[in-house]
């Protein structure tokens, strides 16, 4: 079902339901002020002929001469009048109220407010003996037809009032269903990607909020889109500066070095060669050869992760920052209970930190730096500071961008402070993970 349907429903049943205890009530108070009309013109009328018996003369004939006259007047409102004689017939008078068709009640109406006809008895002794009986009668039509017209302008006035509500509810509703129909529309052009889209200011106050983090979150998305790009284009470069490395350090250092052990076999060959020098030489050169390629091959990834563990591959690695950088202290602090880490995590753990002494090394310009790697509960929790210069990294390089990444794409969090003139903290949680 959708939402206007829902809506109209239940305004109908609203309607329905106040109509009903609308009907109940006026039937009520019509049914009460009928009543109170009917036994007020009762007891009115008991009243009179009582004050007017009471000041005629005491002949019988002028008595029944007055009895006569009110049986055959015309009848008061809501009351018909008879009178019956012991010893005469019975004089009743006749009814001279029409109810026009027009006016006139509906059936369930009177029924709902006709209570059982009142009838008051008023017995009169008469001088010769007789006892004269008046008969007073309700007859509360007349009333019951004013109470249907005031019922029906009562529920005139109701049927306008809930016209006018529904109008409204169904304009101010018609107004909410463009603001919605706008934000999904907007939500379902974020979903494809399009996140250049901005909603446009809404008067309804819950919508226009709705719209503004619609549109904050479709630029949060766009900016992620657009690091996650550069980023993707930095990583391409660092590829192919890496490649490139590798292809020169191959080619000059691997291949002068094969050229060189070449001649020197070929010379080996020659008479009266001095077989001994060449073999040092070339001794040299696969010693310095094993060190390329153990350097290409750290590069590449530590070979001493899976071989003596992240301990020290992490004591190893800033032992050689320490002896390429000699005025700057490093502090490694490690957790030994990491060494169930699995490799998956363990890479991450020291490309993170690689990352961090590197920009320490490059743009703190600091004298200390501490590096804190432990385990908090189910967490793999790094921390790197140092007491540089510090800055405002806005926006951020590749380098803080790539661990970012490597920390959010495992489930982890990264958080970075820095304060001019008291150095950078960088903190890293990265999920635990042991080896199966």
């Amino acid at each position: 079902m959708s939402m206007r349907a829902l809506i109209n429903f239940r305004i109908i049943a609203s309607v329905i339901v106040i109509l009903i205890f609308s009907i109940i009530i006026a039937v009520w108070q019509a049914r009460v002020s009928v009543e109170k009309e009917v036994r007020s013109s009762i007891n009115l009328a008991v009243q009179m002929i009582e004050f007017g018996f009471d000041h005629l003369s005491t002949g019988s004939e002028q008595k029944h001469a007055w009895f006569e006259k009110i049986a055959t007047m015309q009848p008061a409102r809501h009351l018909n009048i008879s009178i019956e004689n012991t010893k005469r017939s019975t004089v009743k008078g006749e009814s001279h109220y029409q109810n026009p068709e027009e006016n006139a009640a509906p059936r369930w109406f009177i029924k709902s407010v006709m209570a059982d006809f009142l009838t008051h008895n008023y017995d009169m002794e008469i001088a010769d003996g007789s006892v004269e009986t008046i008969f007073i009668t309700a007859d509360p039509m007349d009333e019951i037809n004013e109470a249907w017209g005031e019922t029906k302008v009562f529920f005139g006035s109701i049927a306008l009032m809930l016209s006018v509500i529904f109008f409204t509810v169904n304009l101010v509703f018609n107004s909410m269903l463009k603001a919605v129909k706008a934000i999904l529309s907007g939500l379902r052009q974020v979903e494809t990607g399009h996140f250049d889209l901005q909603l446009p200011h809404f008067k309804i106050s819950e919508f226009n909020t709705i719209a503004m983090e619609i549109n904050g979150m479709s630029r949060a998305l766009k900016n992620a889109q657009t690091n996650n790009q550069a980023l993707a284009l930095h990583s391409m470069k660092i590829q192919e500066t890496e490649r490139q490395n590798m292809s020169r350090e191959l080619h000059d250092e691997m291949g002068q070095s094969l050229t060189a052990i070449k001649a020197m076999a070929v010379t080996c060959q020659q008479p009266k060669t001095d077989v001994k020098a060449i073999t040092d030489s070339i001794i040299k050169i696969c010693d310095h050869l094993s060190v390329v390629v153990r350097s290409m091959m750290k590069t590449l990834h530590p070979l001493s992760l899976s071989e003596l563990g992240l301990g020290a591959t992490l004591s190893e690695l800033v032992t050689e920052w320490q002896r390429r950088n000699e005025t700057l202290c490093f502090d490694l602090e490690y957790d030994p209970s990491l060494e169930s880490l699995s490799d998956e995590i363990a890479i991450h753990v020291y490309r993170i930190v690689q990352e961090c002494l590197t920009n320490v090394v490059r743009h703190a310009n600091a004298s200390k730096v501490e590096v804190l790697i432990n385990k908090d509960a189910d967490q793999v929790k790094i921390t790197v500071t140092d007491d540089g210069q510090g800055k405002q990294f806005n926006p951020a390089g590749f380098g803080l961008l790539g661990m970012r990444e490597r920390a959010e794409n495992l489930g982890g969090q990264f958080h970075i402070e820095s304060i001019e003139n008291y150095g950078v903290k960088v903190t890293v949680e990265l999920p635990y993970w042991e080896d199966k």
